[in-house]
């Protein structure tokens, strides 16, 4: 990019009479550089002040800074409005001598709306945006010599509006993608190629296309879906990958530019004799199934009637098997037993349940590790037949990378039988496991 390096110098202050395509500063913080992207070009964003922060666009309202130029820049100073990448437009205001201390009551040259609307700034209610309009602090008098911009704010005029609204800050970019698709690919020698590139999210602006840094072309519009097309020549001879890219640049200062590149492959790179080459590997099975009984692992059932109710002690499930085939864990009671004489013994089938997830358990999905199904008391029991705690089919024992771990609980509910000997009884719930394959 050439760059040719201008000073303001006092013949060129009049609002309008000069648009500078790059302004280049020896000194001070802050100091201006081309191509700069939403970034502030003062140094001290905020700390320019218009004496009504919003307003008609129709107003001339005055201007102030809260703090002076910096020494080595205390010749004079005026305001220039730049767009948000940087580009330094026209002087806007009337020049302040000797800005040794913070400037107040200083004059636009005209009302905001005027102002915004010069070029290169463009801006009104039908062509909405944000300006940063900025005090340069110069070394000589009637804004000569070299120039620091300090000082500055954010103007903005939104799509309709009557009325201008001030920021200490830029407004955020909305971040694009350039997604960059040749075809063919692989492609001959010589060969045509279509190049697409597609901007998400669509908005208007134009995609220079390159091939390993070097421009095809010319800067082509997006259509209305964010879509640019070119052709590029394939080389010749054409024996090795080449990248491409394409560059995205939006029309619009609230969306920000982005780049996309893919490499386009030769059709005519020979392959090897006895290529490819199979690569074999075994991955070694590790981990564990791991189930146990939280302590104490005993259950008291509360009494109430013919009924005694309690709860399961958790039963933690680990599995960190690579893998994968599944487990089942599964629950059966023996016969309850009392030693008071005489006494009537209660069939384990007599005990029933309802699996749950413990409290802080990882979720038992429903479909692929899940609870067992209720077993109501009596009907048919615990006892003859040991019922499902919990299971995991086979492939999703555990998650690669992510679950390993389950706890499960139940509701216990014992049916007494009316014959049934007064006296305290203990029975046992064996808990067991086995690693499931369906």
């Amino acid at each position: 990019m050439n760059e040719k390096w201008k000073w303001i110098t006092a013949p060129r202050l009049r609002r309008g009479a000069v648009i500078l395509g790059a302004v280049g500063l020896t000194a001070g913080a802050g100091l201006l550089t081309a191509g700069a992207s939403l970034a502030a070009v003062g140094s001290q964003p905020g700390n320019l002040v218009l004496s009504a922060p919003t307003g008609a666009l129709t107003s001339q309202p005055t201007w102030s800074t809260t703090t002076a130029c910096p020494s080595g820049f205390q010749g004079s100073a005026a305001i220039t409005e730049f767009t948000l990448s940087g580009t330094a437009g026209s002087l806007i205001s009337a020049v302040q001598a000797s800005p040794t201390a913070p400037i107040s009551g200083a004059l636009l040259d005209s009302n905001v709306g005027a102002l915004l609307a010069a070029a290169p700034i463009g801006i009104s209610a039908t062509n909405p945006g944000t300006a940063e309009w900025v005090v340069g602090c110069y070394a000589g008098a009637g804004a000569t010599g070299a120039v620091s911009q300090v000082q500055s704010i954010f103007i903005s005029v939104a799509a309709g509006a009557t009325t201008y609204t001030t920021s200490a800050t830029p407004p955020a970019q909305t971040a694009t993608t350039t997604t960059l698709v040749a075809s063919p690919n692989p492609a001959a020698a010589g060969a045509t190629v279509t190049l697409t590139a597609t901007e998400t999210p669509a908005t208007a602006g134009s995609v220079q296309f390159q091939n390993a840094g070097t421009n095809i072309g010319t800067p082509v519009a997006v259509n209305a879906s964010g879509v640019a097309t070119t052709t590029f020549t394939a080389p010749s001879p054409f024996t090795s990958a080449v990248t491409l890219s394409a560059i995205f640049t939006p029309t619009s200062q609230t969306f920000s530019g982005s780049t996309g590149s893919t490499t386009l492959n030769s059709s005519s790179v020979l392959t090897a004799t006895n290529s490819p080459v199979t690569i074999n590997v075994t991955v070694a099975a590790t981990g564990a199934l791991t189930v146990s009984v939280a302590t104490p692992a005993t259950a008291s059932l509360t009494v109430s009637g013919s009924t005694g109710t309690g709860t399961l002690p958790n039963v933690t499930i680990n599995d960190t098997r690579n893998n994968f085939p599944g487990w089942s864990v599964s629950g059966q009671e023996s016969t309850f037993t009392s030693s008071a004489t005489p006494s009537t013994p209660i069939s384990g089938n007599q005990l029933g349940w309802a699996p749950a997830a413990a409290t802080g358990s990882n979720a038992f999905d429903g479909t692929h590790v899940v609870l067992g199904g209720t077993v109501a008391p009596a009907s048919p029991g615990l006892g003859t037949t040991a019922a499902v705690l919990a299971l995991a089919h086979a492939g999703f024992g555990a998650t690669p990378g992510g679950t390993s771990s389950w706890i499960a609980n139940a509701a216990l509910t014992l049916a007494i039988p009316a014959t049934t000997t007064a006296g305290a009884y203990t029975g046992s719930l064996a808990i067991t496991y086995l690693t499931s394959q369906a």
